[in-house]
């Protein structure tokens, strides 16, 4: 059986689209204590992507929206997305 997924909370920093790379998106999050980190995740042709109950792709994701992204840790060390589920309650718009 298969333990839960890490996941976390954040609002979208940056989406890289790059042809030239593999997609990946950083999140930034806040701790208690006031004590902030960023998290890139790269996003595989497997990530499922949703905004609600609707699919999203890549390109639909927009900096500053709140997003739960669960990942699982790469064969290279790098976190591999599973899911991101943006959150449209939550976004910041500015």
């Amino acid at each position: 059986m298969r333990g839960a997924m890490p996941t976390i909370w954040g609002h979208l920093e940056n989406v890289d689209t790059a042809p030239a790379r593999t997609s990946h998106i950083q999140v930034r999050t806040l701790l208690p204590g006031g004590i902030v980190i960023r998290v890139c995740a790269n996003i595989g042709t497997q990530t499922l992507i949703e905004r609600g109950i609707e699919p999203v792709e890549v390109s639909g994701l927009w900096e500053g929206e709140f997003v739960e992204v669960s990942y699982r840790q790469g064969y290279d060390g790098r976190l591999e997305a599973e899911t991101i589920y943006v959150r449209p309650e939550q976004t910041v718009v500015g």
